[in-house]
């Protein structure tokens, strides 16, 4: 009896222990699940280091994600963009500049599951000055509709690039639109929600993308 009991109670901790899978039709990281999302790993550009505590940052305060010296920085990504991460780069190179960019589809996952992940939609091209330090603040796209967005100084770590087609798609055919205007990302944004939840993306999505402005 004592042995039985050790079993079951071994077969419930590895149960326990052993991480979920999404369920059917749902999409890792994204809409209800709080599975990690899936994709290929962003590596950075050699010479270039990410500090690792990434945190939100106030939208209607984008200098709380700046140096001291620096000058109002621009927010970058989507104005509609709800989840707001301030990245900080250091250039080690004492040469040159090194360019940077945020691929479209990156994901940015938060510690804690009561807020939402975020996507970059699309590229973000930065250059990070020799020696130095940049902060950017980035406006991404909210893929848990159910949770809260991000309130000032919650942590955050970057993931992957999204393997999901469907999505993947989306953001080929978003790479050359103006999202500059609210509207136009906020259209953005409604076409990509519904991928998020493991909907296809459809004709009447496509159409809705070909008649954003061009760049």
């Amino acid at each position: 009896m004592f042995f039985r009991t050790l079993l079951l109670s071994l077969a419930a901790a590895v149960l326990t222990a052993a991480p979920h899978a999404a369920s059917a039709g749902e999409i890792a990281g994204f809409g209800d699940s709080f599975v990690l999302p899936t994709g290929e790993p962003w590596v950075l550009p050699e010479g270039i280091e990410l500090v690792t505590t990434i945190r939100s940052y106030n939208p209607l305060d984008p200098e709380t994600c700046k140096r001291p010296d620096e000058e109002t920085p621009k927010q970058l990504g989507i104005p509609t963009g709800q989840v707001r991460v301030c990245l900080q780069f250091l250039n080690t190179d004492q040469r040159r500049p090194i360019d940077v960019q945020l691929p479209p589809g990156l994901v940015v996952i938060s510690e804690s599951q009561k807020n939402q992940n975020g996507l970059v939609v699309q590229q973000v091209t930065l250059e990070v000055p020799s020696s130095e330090y940049l902060f950017a603040p980035i406006l991404a796209d909210c893929l848990n509709s159910s949770r809260s967005a991000p309130g000032i100084g919650d942590l955050y770590r970057i993931g992957p690039v999204t393997d999901v087609p469907d999505i993947q798609e989306a953001l080929r055919l978003l790479a050359d639109k103006d999202l500059s205007d609210p509207f136009d990302s906020a259209e953005a944004s409604s076409v990509l929600k519904p991928l998020y939840l493991g909907k296809p993306l459809t004709k009447d999505g496509r159409d809705r993308i070909a008649a954003l402005p061009l760049r």
